[in-house]
C-alpha cells in the first residue's frame, strides 16, 4: 500500500491523505495536471503531491485522541516542521500518540520492526513535538515539529528528497538539503 498526501505547496498546505495500492496510483497519476509536482520518500512508499489549487484542509490542535480513525491499531502521520516542510510519514497508536504528547517528542510505531519508534533514537536527530493536529473526520495525524538534524534515515532533512517526473525517472529535489546521516 502506498500513502499518497495531497498538498496546496510547501510549505505543507496539507489537503488530503489516502492509502491506496500500486495499481490505483498508477491509474490516478494519468489524470493528474501537468503542473503537479511529485516528490517520492525514500522508501517508495509515500508520495507527496503539489499542486497550487489543492486547497487546504482545516487542521485543528487536539488534546485527546477520542475522534481519531484507527485502522488495525494504526493512524497516518505526517510530520512537518515550524516552517510547514512536510518531512515525512509514518504510522502511531495510540500508545506511541500518548507518548508523544507526553515527552513532546516524535514518537512513532515501526510497522517493520513492529514496535514504538522514538525518531532519533539511533541517529540523534530528534523532532521537539509542538503541537497535534488533525482534520475534523479523523483520518491521520499531523505532528508539528522543530527538527533537529535530518528527518530522512538516509542524512536528508525530509524523506521528500527526490521529485519524480512523469515518465518515473527520479531526481534529488535541490531544495532538500543533505545534512549527512
Amino acid at each position: 500500500m502506498l500513502t499518497i498526501i495531497w498538498a496546496g505547496g510547501q510549505p505543507g498546505k496539507i489537503s488530503a491523505l489516502r492509502r491506496m495500492t500500486q495499481e490505483e496510483w498508477d491509474l490516478l497519476r494519468r489524470d493528474l495536471p501537468t503542473n503537479v509536482k511529485t516528490y517520492i520518500d525514500c522508501d517508495e512508499d509515500t508520495i507527496l503531491i503539489f499542486h497550487p489549487n489543492f486547497s487546504e484542509k482545516e487542521l485543528m490542535e487536539i488534546e485527546n485522541f477520542d475522534d481519531l480513525k484507527f485502522s488495525d491499531g494504526l493512524i497516518p502521520v505526517i510530520t512537518k516542521d515550524e516552517k510547514g516542510l512536510v518531512l515525512m510519514q509514518a504510522f502511531s497508536t495510540l500508545e506511541s500518540l500518548e507518548l508523544s504528547q507526553k515527552e513532546s517528542m516524535g514518537i512513532y510505531f515501526s510497522r517493520s520492526r513492529n514496535r514504538l519508534w522514538r525518531k532519533g533514537d539511533t541517529s540523534g536527530h530528534i523532532q521537539k513535538l509542538r503541537r497535534i493536529l488533525a482534520p475534523k473526520d479523523g483520518s491521520f495525524v499531523v505532528y508539528e515539529v522543530k527538527q533537529e538534524g535530518a528527518a530522512c534515515h538516509e542524512g536528508y532533512y525530509s524523506c521528500f528528497f527526490r521529485e519524480q517526473d512523469r515518465s518515473g525517472n527520479k531526481n534529488l529535489a535541490p531544495e532538500i538539503p543533505f545534512l549527512g546521516k
